[in-house]
């Protein structure tokens, strides 16, 4: 992973045998200078701790009413909470929207117009940036958006916390969705907000 002062870490080769083969081995680990950018400890995962959290978050986001294709956007900072939301999505048979991090209300609602999200994920907040604050205001001007989720601390009023799916219990696991009505997996936005469809299996 990328620090939050932009050191590249030396890349791991990790494959699916190993999430099988070993999983209590480090799968997922925060910058060590999370607290400085996002709050709260660093946090780590082993493969099957990750695994158990991204099915979580698949059942909370199915939870929530959203259906298969439905299209939830990622406005997070690079921690671990990004990487089990991304999958989360896609487990749950959705489309990933992850948003450009300096991106504010006026891009956000923008872009999120134009493709018709359902829900944003969010967190409290990236260095000085109010995160939470910044997707609520988007969401109030998005007639698509019915849900924003959240991880951290003092969330506000409204905001669907997410910090739960860590837990050991409490929310039910999901299996892989395996049909999807659209091949989309993710969607994403070049330089001049150009919509990028990223394409998984048919």
């Amino acid at each position: 992973m990328i620090d939050g002062e932009g050191a590249r870490s030396a890349p791991i080769a990790v494959t699916l045998d190993d999430w099988v083969r070993h999983p209590h081995a480090l799968a997922l680990a925060d910058p060590p200078n999370r607290d400085a950018f996002a709050g709260g400890a660093p946090r780590k995962l082993s493969f099957a701790q990750a695994d158990h959290a991204i099915s979580a978050c698949a059942a909370r986001l199915r939870g929530l009413g959203l259906q298969t294709d439905s299209i939830v956007a990622m406005h997070l900072p690079n921690m671990v909470e990004s990487i089990v939301t991304f999958l989360g999505v896609l487990r749950a048979g959705m489309i990933a929207v992850p948003l450009p991090l300096l991106w504010r209300k006026a891009e956000i609602r923008s872009a999120l117009g134009r493709v018709g999200a359902k829900a944003i994920v969010t967190c409290s907040r990236n260095g000085t940036d109010e995160q939470a604050a910044i997707a609520m205001q988007s969401a109030a001007d998005l007639f698509s958006v019915r849900h924003v989720c959240g991880f951290g601390h003092d969330l506000p009023d409204g905001l669907v916390p997410l910090d739960d799916i860590f837990s050991s219990e409490g929310i039910a696991a999901v299996s892989p969705r395996i049909g999807r009505d659209t091949s989309a997996a993710a969607i994403t936005f070049n330089l001049d907000a150009v919509i990028v469809c990223l394409h998984g299996a048919p």
